[in-house]
């Protein structure tokens, strides 16, 4: 048995929920939790305030000197970097404590060290789950949640100039014109994203899955869904059994959608939308093509191929990613705003990274409503 622990909070008009996967013996070794007694671990659901947990707080904002950022990469304001880029910030050789840039200049940069969900009013909720844990720390669910807030002058901190180049800058067309059948996430990730899109699905639905392959990741049923798959290969489509129509198209050569308004009632986008160099030309096409109340969803994961990405995508922390695209979905107005993250899962034993990683690939989300 394991236990799921789920941070639940709000940021303006998003909603947020963050969830980690947990052995039950991470409850009984940390040490707030352990004295709430044994009882804490024979109730089905608890309902807990986490202030205890999000630490630091309350800290004035710190100026250390420009040439203390140790980074290859200029400051952006705005984002996130761990104490270790900073000299004399950090407790030890491996502090990836997250603290935001405030403001930076030629000699100087100033600093938020609070804790990214600092401020915000957040419950926590453990229950029982019959998911299989990798191993963990109970504190694990605290990292990185937060970091999904975008920055006042969000523009300046996500594209600054150079954000949507790429390393490689070759035609996409020659790049996919090889059919890639291959998994880019594990089993256990890609259960848990048929699981996510299942609560979007409705019989007989109008699914774009945009940015397709040769498999949609949508669960069996309902089995009477029209899928359409907009992809660049068009052996992996041949090779998708859930699609009905397929349609070959390079949104970064061309970003216009070739559908009719209000065409789909749910647009889901899987592992590519950091391939996109123009996204919210692409995200406002979404928006023009589903149904009033349809639903764009964005799923990712920490892999991806780093030559075609842009730039903005490797810089960023996986956390500040999901606050990228929601920070888009809003930008291109998109309403009832969502961020959902699932890690902690145990990755299966047959999995051809499992020597290198207990843990399954992470899942970030984020969806709105046109």
């Amino acid at each position: 048995m394991s236990v799921e622990a789920v941070l639940l909070w709000e940021s303006g008009q998003m909603t947020q929920r963050d969830r980690f996967i947990l052995p039950q013996a991470a409850l009984t070794t940390d040490a707030t939790l352990a004295k709430l007694g044994a009882s804490l671990l024979s109730e089905s659901v608890c309902d807990l305030d986490p202030q205890s947990w999000i630490s630091p707080v309350g800290l004035p904002p710190q100026s250390v000197a420009r040439h203390d950022f140790r980074l290859a990469i200029s400051p952006v304001p705005g984002r996130y970097y761990p104490r270790l880029a900073f000299g004399g910030l950090a407790e030890g050789r491996r502090d990836l404590r997250p603290c935001r840039l405030l403001r930076c200049d030629e000699t100087c940069l100033v600093l938020d060290l609070n804790h990214p969900l600092a401020g915000h009013s957040v419950r926590l909720i453990l229950q029982s789950s019959h998911e299989e844990a990798a191993p963990g720390r109970f504190r694990d669910i605290f990292t990185g949640p937060g970091m999904q807030v975008p920055p006042p002058q969000a523009a300046a901190c996500y594209l600054p100039e150079g954000a949507l180049s790429r390393f490689d800058e070759t035609a996409d067309s020659a790049f996919y014109s090889r059919p890639r059948l291959v998994h880019h996430l594990d089993a256990a990730c890609r259960s848990a994203l048929a699981r996510l899109y299942a609560r979007f699905l409705e019989a007989g639905m109008r699914v774009l899955d945009l940015m397709s392959s040769w498999e949609s990741h949508l669960p069996t049923a309902p089995a009477d869904l029209a899928v359409t798959g907009l992809g660049m290969n068009s052996e992996e489509l041949a090779a998708n059994p859930r699609l009905h129509t397929r349609v070959v198209h390079d949104l970064n050569s061309n970003p216009r959608l070739p559908f009719h308004d209000a065409s789909f009632d749910l647009v889901i986008c899987t592992a590519s939308v950091e391939y996109l160099t123009d996204p919210a030309t692409v995200f406002a096409e979404v928006r023009r093509v589903l149904c009033a109340g349809g639903k764009f969803v964005l799923t990712f994961s920490d892999r991806w191929f780093p030559p075609k990405a842009i730039r903005v995508w490797s810089e960023l922390h996986p956390f500040e990613r999901l606050g990228f695209l929601l920070w888009l979905l809003d930008q291109t107005g998109f309403s009832a705003l969502h961020g959902e993250t699932l890690r902690g899962l145990k990755r299966p034993r047959d999995d051809r990274y499992s020597s290198q990683r207990d843990y399954s690939d992470p899942l970030f989300a984020c969806w709105g409503q046109a």
